[in-house]
């Protein structure tokens, strides 16, 4: 459903982007792993990323009784929407060098903008993550529970405060 006049205003969305994902693994025939690591990891110094990391690594929320719940997990062509895990450091480095560094040129449209605040977030069951940067500095927070609006405003409020203490 059109919530707006085509080309009037942005909006973001997980087909959209595993549409994207999809068109460019059959437009290069080469899996999309494959092609975030050679055109955006790489570049970047990025190495801790992947799809399915190996259990022992896997930082999840717990359930019941203490047990580890099954890991979200978004493989096949939904990939691309958010099914990639990251460590703490390599999410870090996509920040510093897409936000801050612009290593890569301008951010793409999927960072939304707020004044001068360029941000990004995301969820999934039991875990959310923000990531935001200005001009005079940088915040990602990851929680593995609460819902999302928690992790923005704790974000934000984070944020807010550092810039207003440098």
């Amino acid at each position: 459903m059109a919530t707006a006049p085509a080309g009037s205003t942005e909006e973001y969305s997980n087909l959209g982007y595993a549409l994207l994902g999809a068109a460019l693994v059959a437009a290069t025939r080469t899996p999309y792993e494959d092609l975030l690591r050679r055109h955006l990891l790489d570049p970047l110094g990025v190495t801790d990323v992947t799809a399915d990391p190996p259990a022992d690594v896997r930082l999840c929320r717990r359930g019941l009784f203490g047990r580890p719940r099954r890991p979200w997990t978004m493989t096949g062509a939904i990939l691309p929407a958010g099914g990639l895990w990251a460590t703490p450091r390599a999410t870090a480095r996509l920040v510093t060098g897409l936000l801050v560094d612009r290593r890569l040129g301008e951010p793409a449209p999927a960072w939304q903008q707020a004044g001068r605040l360029l941000w990004h977030n995301g969820a999934t069951r039991g875990a959310s993550v923000f990531a935001g940067a200005v001009p005079q500095g940088w915040i990602l927070v990851h929680r593995l529970s609460g819902a999302s609006a928690a992790t923005d405003k704790l974000a934000l409020d984070t944020l807010r405060a550092a810039v207003r203490t440098s």
